[in-house]
């Protein structure tokens, strides 16, 4: 039976909604027998007879996989493995369940990080406990009825049709149907997506003339700054985060607008909000972590890595990677630092890699990668001889890989280079670059890890950004100069060049100014990225002039690297 758009319940005999049931297979997912059984009869007393039943996750997750459900009733709480969200999220991660299924979420949960994790992932519906049959019935059937009636854009959207889909929206809206608001709603990202800006910027504005819905203001403020018009997307997005802060879209945006404007410290701080308003996105704690690491927050970084690894247990996105950059961070981090919160932090990361290697225990890299780390964190407490051992069993496990992952001999690389071994390293990453030349975001990551960049762009980005800062600094700019090199440093933290350019910047800004706590970070951060300049180095000398300088205005620096 085909429902038209403009259909409403009342237009609706209960032997067509019958109908409707009857055609669709069903899934219900509940930890309790009981409460699935239940589910179970109320889907088949509407008219449904294919119901099936999971008991938890990864139950659910394989009968996706196995059928093509077009209903799925979900309850929030499943027991100790996944729950709701995570659950939608890897059905819809893994193309198992597309946006032409409904699925609505059950819950008597009301935490404010449940209810917007929940909504973030975007179930059709969402129903709170208790309910009765009656009430569900009524929810099930009105979520139902507008499902079928966009079904075919949302076929076209599934399809990756945005033309087609376009075609139906405009087809809704052009007769005045029932969900022609929806289709609006719809129509503005379609346009965004097929690049017609203009298109989309004139649809927002003739929407927000009448009324300042929400959902116009963010379409309005994704294309402004799609359009470059960071200013305007700025001020739209303050403004609806001034109202309710809950808003994760306008923080989510906010950070990609201060990125593009190189502004890591503000694009950190709109994550933060985020994190802390829907705290489950294990992505959103990544990208905190490597923000926080870029602008050298420590405390930021290494508490977002642990947050990616508690988020990440039973996500489709949980990786051995996490428990790697919480230890790698931790590493850095404590170098040179023997107090007691230090030891809390090594106790913390050596336990977090003997989880690793438990949960991945059939997995040699992970094994190798777990000693790769142990030794770059003995070689930050000064642990020569344990470092040299870990080093050596990892040795050991990379050289009988038949064919080591990008991650393993990523962390291969990093670790030859904490042992002091960095012809070595670039052998490996050079051999890297060779193999995947075309991948801009490895390439990054190459070019972080040694003195030099590895890349022909990375050492041409270097040379430029070391240019600029130069410049700035020669007319007496110091603070543009310190912006410059640290932009520079966040691509390239290991280059020996452009963390003297910048303690030089320092002195002198702190020559004309005074000393601060932010200036004494940056100048730790660039003495231990640096790690030991012998006298044959070709920059040993201007390195002992700058550390000179340094102990005028930063002595605990030099004392604690």
């Amino acid at each position: 039976m085909k429902i038209e758009a403009d259909t409403t319940l009342s237009d609706l005999r209960q032997i067509d909604i019958i109908k409707i049931y009857n055609k669709k297979k069903c899934l219900v997912i509940d930890d309790f027998p009981e409460i699935r059984g239940n589910l179970k009869r109320t889907l088949r007393t509407f008219g449904a007879e294919h119901v099936d039943t999971a008991a938890d996750g990864e139950e659910a997750v394989r009968l996706c996989g196995q059928n093509k459900y077009e209903i799925v009733i979900c309850d929030y709480n499943l027991g100790a493995g996944k729950d709701g969200q995570q659950l939608l999220e890897e059905v819809r991660f893994l193309r198992v369940l597309l946006m032409t299924s409904l699925f609505v979420m059950l819950t008597g949960e009301s935490s404010r990080e449940m209810v917007l994790g929940a909504l973030e992932c975007q179930p059709d519906d969402y129903i709170t406990k208790p309910y009765t049959e009656a009430s569900l019935k009524m929810r099930l059937n009105r979520a139902i009825i507008r499902h079928e009636a966009l079904l075919h854009i949302k076929t076209a959207i599934s399809e990756g049709d945005y033309r087609r889909a376009l075609d139906g929206c405009n087809d809704f809206i052009k007769h005045g149907h029932k969900f022609a608001p929806d289709c609006i709603k719809m129509k503005g990202q379609l346009l965004f997506l097929l690049r017609q800006l203009k298109e989309a910027h004139e649809l927002y504005d003739s929407i927000l003339e009448k009324k300042p819905l929400i959902w116009a203001r963010l379409g309005m403020s994704q294309t402004l700054m799609a359009m470059g018009k960071f200013d305007a997307a700025e001020t739209m997005l303050e403004g609806i985060l001034k109202e309710d802060e809950r808003y994760i879209e306008a923080h989510d945006m906010l950070a990609d607008l201060y990125i593009q404007k190189h502004d890591t410290i503000s694009a950190q701080k709109a994550v933060e909000r985020a994190s802390h308003v829907s705290p489950k996105s294990v992505h959103r704690h990544r990208r905190l972590a490597e923000l926080a690491d870029t602008n050298g927050d420590d405390a930021i970084a290494i508490r977002s890595h642990q947050n990616a690894i508690r988020w990440g247990i039973n996500s489709c996105h949980e990786s051995p990677q996490d428990y790697f950059n919480y230890a790698r961070k931790v590493a850095e981090h404590i170098q040179g630092d023997t107090s007691a919160d230090a030891k809390v932090l090594i106790k913390q990361a050596d336990t977090f890699l003997d989880r690793a290697r438990k949960r991945y225990e059939d997995n040699p890299e992970i094994n190798a990668q777990a000693h790769m780390v142990e030794a770059q964190m003995f070689k930050s407490q000064g642990n020569e001889t344990k470092a040299s051992e870990s080093t050596i069993k990892a040795k050991n496990i990379f050289a009988n890989l038949r064919s080591p992952s990008v991650n393993t001999s990523v962390e291969y690389a990093r670790t030859l280079y904490a042992m002091d071994e960095e012809d070595q390293a670039r052998g490996v990453l050079t051999a890297l670059a060779a193999r995947y030349p075309n991948d801009s975001k490895l390439m990054r990551v190459l070019d972080s890890i040694t003195s030099e960049p590895i890349s022909d762009d990375g050492k041409q980005v270097a040379a430029k950004l070391t240019k600029t800062g130069i410049s700035a600094y020669d007319a007496k700019a110091y603070d543009e100069a310190i912006h410059v090199f640290n932009e520079a440093l966040a691509a390239y933290p290991k280059h020996i060049g452009l963390n003297l350019n910048l303690m030089q910047a320092i002195v002198a800004c702190t020559e004309a100014t005074e000393p601060n706590d932010r200036f004494e970070k940056m100048c730790l951060r660039a003495l231990r990225a640096i790690g030991n300049v012998n006298s044959e180095h070709k920059q040993f000398k201007r390195y002992a002039f700058i550390q000179k300088q340094l102990g005028k205005f930063y002595p605990d620096v030099l004392m604690s690297v």
